[in-house]
C-alpha cells in the first residue's frame, strides 16, 4: 500500500501516530502542507523545522516533500501523479480545516481510498475529557480535576526505517526543496530568534528532557521571575509539533511524579485552550461573553503602535514587548502583563493583541492564542475577572525586583536605580539627569498613568455589566 502521509504542525519522527501507523501498513510519501496564514515568526520557524526535519528523513532513506496547496488539492495534485491507495495525517484542531478535513476524507473513501485521521496535538482525543452529560468545561479547576483521573494513551516509537514510495514528482507546487514554500524573510531580522532557538525534535527532546531532569521541582516557584531559566520554554517546539506533548507529560510523571504537578498543570491548561477553541470555535475573533460584544474599547491606533513597539513608556511593559520582537518570545508573567495593560489600562480590544502576537511569536499556537487574549482581556472561559487589572509596577518589584529583566530589554533606562527603574515617571529630575534618561525624547512617558488607566478600565466594565 503506498500512503500519502500528511503533515502539518507536526514535524517529528517520534510519537507521530499518522506516521507511526503508515510505516507499519506500506511505502509512505511524507509530505508537508503550508495550510494557514502563518505569522511572519512562525513561518520562520517553521522553515528551521522543517529543514531538520527533512534531514531526519534522508537518514532513514526517503525525502519529505513539501506542498503549497491546501490538504485537499494536494491530495488531488498527489493522485494525478501516483497511484497513492491511502492517505494518513494527524487531525488539525483549526475549527476551518477541522471540518473540511472530515468532510473530504467522506469525499475520499466514497472514492475508494483509504483514509486515517489520528489524534497527534492533544493528550486526550477531544470528546474523552467532557462532561458526563457531552457538555464541554468551562471552568479549568473542574475540566483539571477530572482529567488528572484519566489515562493518557502511551506514545508510539519513533521511526527510524520506513520504506518509502520511489517517485520523481512533476508537480509545480510539490518539491522537496523547502525554499519554495518562500517562508524566510526578504529582509533578514532573524538575528536574535537564531541566538534563542535551535531548531528540530532532537533540540526539542533535549530542552525537555533537561528541564525536567534539573528544574521541574523548582518550576513552581521560579516559574513567575522573567530574569532567570526558571520554565521549559518548550512552547514553540509544542507550537510546530517538533515535540509531542504525550511525551513530554509522560516522560515528567515518569522521572519526577512527586514534584511536577505544577508543570503538568500547565500541560492540561494547554489541553483547556484546545478544548475551548473546538467546542467555540467563534472565540477566535468574538469573545466567548457575548457582554464583550458590546464593551467600549477605544481603539487607539497610536497608543496601539505604542504598545507594539515597546514605547509605552511603562518599563515592564515595554521590556516584554522588546522581547518578543527581538527573540520571538516573550516570558508568560510578562505576557499576562503586557496583555492587560493592552486591554484594560489602553482599552484596545484583545483580538488586535491576539492578532499581533500571532504575527510576532515564534510559539504562535492558534488555540493557545486565541484562548490566552480572552481569558487576561476577562472575555473567555474561568476568565480572569475584568476588575483584576495587573500593576505592571507592582508586577515588576515582585518578580524583578533587581530590575534585571528590565535592563536586559530596555537599556536607555539601565542607568537608574532598581526603584526608579521601575517607575522612571516617579524618579527626582536629578536621578533621571544623572541616568541621562530624558523623558518624552530617551524614554517616553507613560501613554496612561496606571490609577486614571485602572479607573477607566473599571468604568467601562460597569458599562457592560449593566
Amino acid at each position: 500500500m503506498e500512503i500519502a502521509v500528511l503533515l502539518r504542525n507536526d514535524l517529528r519522527l517520534h510519537d507521530h501516530p499518522a506516521l507511526s501507523q503508515a510505516v507499519l501498513d506500506g511505502k509512505i510519501l511524507p509530505v508537508y502542507v503550508l495550510e494557514e496564514n502563518l505569522g511572519d515568526a512562525f513561518k520562520y520557524w517553521t522553515h528551521r523545522n522543517l529543514e531538520t526535519l527533512q534531514s531526519s528523513f534522508r537518514e532513514i532513506g526517503g525525502e519529505l516533500f513539501v506542498s503549497r496547496l491546501p490538504l485537499p488539492e494536494t491530495v488531488r495534485a498527489l493522485q494525478e501523479e501516483l497511484a497513492i491507495t491511502a492517505v494518513y495525517f494527524n487531525q488539525s484542531h483549526h475549527p476551518q480545516q477541522r471540518i473540511r478535513d472530515e468532510e473530504f476524507a467522506l469525499q475520499l473513501v466514497g472514492e475508494g481510498l483509504i483514509v486515517r485521521i489520528f489524534e497527534g496535538t492533544m493528550l486526550l482525543p477531544p470528546s474523552e475529557s467532557v462532561k458526563g452529560n457531552g457538555e464541554p468545561y468551562q471552568v479549568f479547576s473542574p475540566f483539571y480535576k477530572q482529567f488528572r483521573t484519566k489515562s493518557i494513551p502511551p506514545t508510539v516509537p519513533r521511526i527510524r526505517e520506513a520504506l518509502f514510495v520511489g517517485c520523481d514528482l512533476n508537480i509545480k507546487s510539490i518539491s522537496t526543496d523547502i525554499t519554495s514554500l518562500q517562508l524566510v524573510p526578504s529582509i533578514p531580522w532573524t538575528h536574535g530568534m537564531d541566538e534563542i532557538w535551535t531548531p528540530g525534535e532532537d533540540a526539542a527532546i533535549e530542552r525537555i528532557q533537561t528541564f525536567i531532569d534539573e528544574d521541574v521541582a523548582a518550576y513552581k516557584i521560579t516559574r513567575d521571575f522573567p530574569a532567570i531559566s526558571g520554565t521549559s520554554r518548550i512552547s514553540p517546539y509544542l507550537a510546530i509539533g517538533s515535540l509531542s506533548v504525550r511525551s513530554v507529560y509522560h516522560y515528567t510523571l515518569k522521572t519526577q511524579p512527586d514534584v511536577s504537578e505544577a508543570f503538568i498543570r500547565q500541560l492540561i491548561w494547554r489541553e483547556f485552550a484546545y478544548q475551548m477553541l473546538i467546542h467555540f470555535p467563534h472565540t477566535v475573533s468574538k469573545p466567548l461573553n457575548p457582554k464583550f460584544s458590546k464593551f467600549p474599547w477605544l481603539n487607539n491606533e497610536e497608543h496601539y503602535e505604542q504598545w507594539c513597539l515597546g514605547q509605552t513608556g511603562v518599563p515592564l511593559i515595554d521590556a516584554g514587548m522588546r522581547e518578543l520582537l527581538s527573540t520571538g518570545y516573550m516570558h508568560n508573567r510578562v505576557r499576562m502583563n503586557v496583555a492587560s495593560y493592552l486591554t484594560k489600562h489602553l482599552l484596545i480590544d484583545f483580538t488586535k493583541g491576539m492578532s499581533w502576537f500571532w504575527n510576532k511569536a515564534i510559539d504562535a499556537d492558534f488555540a493557545n492564542n486565541t484562548f490566552g487574549w480572552q481569558w487576561t482581556s476577562g472575555s473567555g472561559a474561568d476568565a480572569s475577572p475584568y476588575f483584576r487589572i495587573f500593576n505592571p509596577y507592582l508586577q515588576s518589584k515582585k518578580f524583578d525586583s533587581e530590575a534585571v529583566y528590565i535592563r536586559k530589554w530596555v537599556p536607555e533606562l539601565r542607568g537608574l536605580s532598581n526603584q526608579d527603574i521601575m517607575e522612571p515617571d516617579q524618579a527626582s529630575s536629578d536621578a533621571l539627569e544623572k541616568a541621562g534618561v530624558v523623558l518624552g525624547e530617551t524614554y517616553p512617558r507613560p501613554i496612561v498613568p496606571h490609577k486614571a488607566g485602572r479607573a477607566r478600565a473599571l468604568l467601562a466594565y460597569e458599562k457592560i455589566k449593566k
